[in-house]
């Protein structure tokens, strides 16, 4: 029996459906006769999915322990964020499990070349204007893999130049203000605003795009006209098999019979 496929994402609200549904379209393709099955690391979020949906969502150790019930001993666990920051780890540990053990498919980006791949993707929105700069913002995290974005934002201005930009929402840098100063800098007044996150959930509802407090007012405050981009990275088909190929390490690692 082929080992089963464990999809790790945070979880998020119905806003993540289009690109958890174009994920699992793809693992279910590109990996035939594994059992594909998904678990959310957020309780929380998976808590109030579950009150609203006949389907329930499971945490990584639930499932490892359903698992265990079915007498399987082996399972590729493929983490769906971004860089190997605490979240990663606390997936590590959550799924180590006495019966059951666990190949980790790693992040999406945790080499230089993986940070390459998905600057090369990035490409579709630089068809625009070339006065109006592309500000992609990720997370953020005050776990030293904070400077993978930082490596992401020179890796983008090699490829695409001066009107390339990267931020962070939360930990890290540059933040919102630190960003704005630069395209002000740099005489820009118009920005397209990019989730660099795997589903455009609420952060961009609110963080990017809000009435409220967001990087869309704060830039438009600042003489910025600003365009917000619904979309996440999770709904390209390139970083999708990024992951795929993730998978297939993890799955090479285990032990044949």
């Amino acid at each position: 029996m082929k080992p089963p496929i464990v999809l790790a994402a945070f979880g998020t609200s119905t806003r993540a459906k289009a690109a958890y549904d174009v994920i699992d379209a793809a693992y279910r393709e590109a990996f035939p006769g594994h059992e594909i099955l998904w678990a959310y690391t957020s309780r929380t979020v998976a808590s109030k999915v579950n009150k609203r949906s006949d389907e329930q969502k499971l945490h990584p150790e639930d499932v490892m322990e359903m698992l265990a019930g079915q007498g399987r001993e082996w399972a590729v666990v493929q983490s769906l964020h971004l860089a190997w920051g605490h979240e990663f780890f606390r997936l590590k540990d959550d799924v180590q499990h006495e019966k059951v053990r666990a190949s980790m498919g790693l992040p999406l980006l945790t080499s230089p070349e993986d940070c390459m791949e998905v600057a090369e993707d990035l490409a579709r929105f630089f068809d625009s204007p070339q006065d109006e700069a592309q500000v992609f913002v990720g997370h953020g995290t005050d776990h030293p893999a904070w400077a993978m974005f930082t490596a992401m934002g020179s890796i983008l201005k090699d490829m695409y130049g001066d009107r390339a930009f990267m931020g962070v929402l939360e930990e890290g840098y540059p933040d919102r203000d630190v960003l704005i100063s630069k395209l002000l800098a740099q005489g820009y007044k118009k920005a397209r605003l990019i989730p660099f996150l795997l589903v455009s959930g609420m952060h961009f509802a609110k963080d990017l795009a809000g009435k409220k407090d967001s990087w869309k007012i704060k830039m438009e405050e600042a003489g910025i006209q600003a365009t917000p981009e619904n979309i996440g990275l999770g709904q390209s088909p390139a970083v999708v098999r990024m992951f795929v190929r993730h998978t297939q390490k993890a799955l090479d690692l285990i032990p044949l019979k």
